[in-house]
């Protein structure tokens, strides 16, 4: 494999959720400055997820937020949108705008049981998440389902509720230690008012709000929320923050500093244009030097994404595809807590990288598994194929057909420094060889 190729390999892996080897077959002569081009104007445009209708315009007038939330909750239809968002990682032309809304999701950790606001939000971050993160943060702040989740609802002029202050602050924007508490009560009284009204939208209710004169980051005057976001991103420590968190989750653990404060001044300049942030990065030459290439492991979803990309795969009960990421570790919409997955190392342990290395014989029907927190794979073989607890369905077929003169170990094995065992002589498939190098410990990483 050329370097160029390893280049296209390399950019894929990190800006998409793999590559099938067909499209590689169709991109992989392509220079680095047009493979970024196609990513970004694939992702110019984009289609919302509609799985669920909105019947929030069904109801003009439910009552109260108790009603409200009683007639939104609903733990099935989460999982539901949970599934219908896996597909579209894995089936969207948008892939650099899907793998940026992943990102944002993370960042912008939520977790609550109504699976229309949940929706909403994951189509206003689509919106948004190679656009301009000023916008972005401000309509975060106006999301239902966040008010919701940080109790922005309870936030009155007579008892201010510091929740979405504080993290707006010290997850979303500046980081811990770049303001004070002063700084947080200050910030709760400027989104006093910001509500969910009984009709399940964002409202400003002025008799709730705070008109009083507040000093925030050594700023003082009549300051409401749009104020404090404008104040924040004044600060030069939310651009760095960002490409900071940019930087660990795209390009490595290891953060070059130097190369952060080139991304922060970057954002400062565009005034905070994420799509302006990302194509810097992607045709940087240190984004991909040998030292940045198959050092990030795999998220859950990201390693369940990969294999829909290479193999369409399904599984028979498409709630086992719940149970598989309870099981690893990553359940889309359910993040643990508002601080979202840690990533990096926590993803792995001695108990989920079995389960992890087991993936390809679990899906090809060779072992079984039924995922509880921490329980390994059965090892046996199963020779009812119908028993299997998680049936499923791949396209090797298709896989196969992919491949010309390019090496199935190179296309799925990221590090550029791991050699192709001997044993894959041996092998006579295509799908045989993908099943084994998926099993190595290398194919957690990209």
């Amino acid at each position: 494999m050329t370097e160029s190729e390893k280049e296209i390999k390399h950019l894929f892996a990190r800006a998409s959720f793999g590559l099938h080897p067909l499209i590689f077959q169709k991109i992989k002569n392509n220079s680095r400055e047009e493979a970024v081009d196609a990513l970004f104007k694939s992702s110019e445009s984009f289609s919302n997820i509609t799985h669920f209708p909105d019947i929030r315009k069904e109801k003009k007038d439910v009552g109260g937020l108790k009603v409200l939330k009683m007639i939104l909750k609903s733990k099935k239809d989460l999982q539901q949108l949970n599934l219908v968002w896996l597909d579209k990682m894995a089936t969207s032309n948008e892939t650099l705008r899907e793998k940026m809304t992943f990102f944002w999701h993370n960042h912008f950790a939520t977790s609550t049981p109504f699976p229309v606001l949940m929706q909403e939000q994951n189509n206003m971050i689509r919106k948004h998440a190679l656009g301009n993160f000023r916008e972005l943060v401000t309509e975060i702040a106006m999301d239902p389902a966040m008010i919701f989740y940080l109790n922005n609802h309870q936030n009155k002029k007579d008892a201010p509720n510091e929740n979405f202050a504080r993290e707006l602050m010290e997850l979303f924007t500046l980081g811990r230690g770049n303001y004070t508490e002063q700084d947080i009560k200050e910030s709760a009284r400027a989104f006093t008012g910001w509500h969910v009204g009984k009709d399940g939208y964002f409202t400003f209710h002025k008799k709730d709000y705070d008109d009083g004169a507040k000093t925030f980051m050594g700023k003082t005057g009549n300051w409401g929320g749009h104020d404090i976001i404008r104040i924040i991103l004044d600060q030069e420590e939310t651009s760095v923050f960002i490409s900071r968190k940019i930087y660990k989750s795209f390009i490595s653990p290891n953060i070059d500093e130097a190369f952060v404060s080139q991304m922060a001044s970057r954002f400062r300049k565009s005034n905070y244009d994420i799509g302006d942030l990302m194509r810097f990065v992607f045709l940087s030459d240190h984004f991909y030097i040998k030292e940045n290439r198959g050092v990030l492991i795999k998220s859950p979803v990201e390693l369940i994404v990969e294999y829909k990309v290479l193999f369409q795969l399904r599984m028979k009960n498409a709630d086992n595809m719940i149970k598989l990421q309870r099981g690893l570790g990553q359940v889309l919409f359910m993040p643990p807590n508002v601080a979202g997955w840690p990533g990096d190392r926590n993803w792995i342990d001695s108990t989920s990288l079995l389960v992890r290395v087991n993936l390809p014989s679990l899906f090809s029907g060779k072992i079984t598994y039924t995922p509880k927190d921490k329980e390994l794979p059965e090892t046996e073989s199963i020779k009812d194929k119908s028993k299997l607890p998680f049936l499923c369905s791949m396209n090797f077929e298709k896989f196969e057909s992919g491949f010309k003169n390019s090496s199935v170990f190179d296309l799925i094995i990221h590090p550029t420094s791991v050699e192709e065992p001997s044993v894959m002589k041996q092998l006579n498939s295509a799908s045989e060889k993908a099943i084994y190098v998926m099993s190595l410990p290398e194919f957690q990483l990209h």
